[in-house]
């Protein structure tokens, strides 16, 4: 029985309508950036608000919606770097604005955020220590009724056309711990600056950028959330929910790599008869059972379900999509010097990027739970 009620049925189908329509036309083109036509095309069809409420303009949906959604305009759209750049302003938009924010910042923000009329990026990694809470070193000093924001940040995703910067910043201790907080710093705030845009190799051509930020002062209006709270609140927060809603993208990929693959063999380029059935056949299960997997981890974190048993679908799924990916390796890919074959080589190495997302952090969680088992902590110890 399918996972997604009428309601993420009829988003997936105006996906897939604008994917094919808008998406694919503009993906032929090989494009070096994304044309804010484009986006604001994607707002009007109701695509960038899907899990903010109704009364503010959004679809009222939640992050297997998102999942679900973002599976369709890769797999019909053909570029996972407009899927990323999507995925990023969806989940900020309800994590930070609507399950983070005030009232007043509802009504100030969200109806412009799902009509695409402004955009939102995270920034949270910093310059040489990426995430970890320990090395995090931008300061926010509280005065009056301002905020002085001081340190840089690396690798915002959307960065380099976002509209508000989500900043998080040191803002105290407890102890010798840092205590942090979510800021909103708006495009063109005076001591904010981008840095030169990052070229990550992969995801083309969704942009990435570093922000600067040097006595750049923002009202304490600007909070999100508690003061103090937000490394769990924001940083935490989001890294799960983009594990999980990332699966959608690997989702998409997968389907237009079978595409690819299924033409090659139709044209007589692979091999024939029994055995190329036979592996598109087990590319199938799999792909079926990763849709499973996907939809079924997205749907446990709506219901606030135990971050271990989300983390269990999280890693299983980029398991068995690994084995996803070695199994197409015997399938005939598209020739390299066709279109085809070059658009098959950026996406493989789009999906290999975004299945090995945080791959020593998800390393450290899977040797932590295989030591409780050999403790007998779980698992059957008694």
């Amino acid at each position: 029985m399918s996972l997604l009620a009428p309601r993420h049925r009829e988003l997936v189908a105006d996906a897939e309508r604008f994917a094919r329509e808008r998406l694919a036309p503009w993906a032929a083109g090989n494009p070096a950036s994304l044309p804010p036509e484009l986006w604001r095309a994607a707002g009007e069809a109701g695509l960038l608000g899907v899990a903010v409420p109704r009364e503010y303009g959004g679809r009222g949906l939640d992050y297997l919606a998102v999942t679900a959604a973002a599976a369709a305009l890769v797999g019909a759209g053909h570029n996972p770097g407009f899927g990323l750049s999507w995925i990023i302003h969806n989940v900020v938009a309800r994590l930070a604005f609507w399950e983070l924010g005030r009232e007043d910042q509802h009504v100030r923000f969200l109806p412009d955020l799902a009509a695409g009329r402004i955009t939102a990026s995270i920034s949270i990694s910093e310059p040489g220590v990426g995430a970890h809470p320990k090395h995090l070193e931008t300061r926010a000093v509280q005065r009056g009724g301002e905020f002085v924001i001081d340190g840089e940040k690396s690798f915002l995703t959307n960065g380099p056309f976002v509209d508000l910067y989500v900043v998080l910043a040191v803002t105290g201790f407890r102890g010798e711990r840092k205590e942090f907080s979510a800021l909103i710093v708006p495009r063109g705030t005076p001591g904010a600056t981008l840095t030169p845009l990052l070229d990550l190799g992969c995801f083309r051509p969704s942009p990435h950028c570093g922000l600067r930020l040097a006595d750049c002062t923002v009202p304490a209006a600007n909070l999100l959330g508690p003061a103090g709270e937000a490394y769990a609140a924001l940083a935490l927060a989001f890294r799960e929910r983009e594990d999980v809603v990332l699966a959608g993208l690997v989702l998409g990929g997968m389907d237009r790599q079978l595409e690819l693959v299924i033409e090659v063999l139709r044209a007589g380029g692979g091999a024939a008869g029994k055995e190329a059935e036979e592996r598109l056949g087990r590319l199938r299960y799999l792909r079926d059972a990763l849709r499973l997997l996907a939809f079924t981890a997205a749907s446990r974190l709506d219901a606030a379900a135990a971050p271990d048993e989300r983390l269990s679908l999280v890693l299983s799924f980029r398991s068995l999509a690994r084995e996803f990916q070695e199994e197409l390796v015997g399938a005939v890919a598209p020739p390299a010097r066709t279109e085809n074959g070059e658009e098959y080589r950026l996406l493989a190495g789009d999906l290999r990027r975004t299945i090995g997302l945080a791959g020593n952090v998800m390393t450290l969680k899977q040797r932590k739970h295989g030591a409780a088992l050999l403790a007998g902590m779980e698992g059957g110890g008694g």
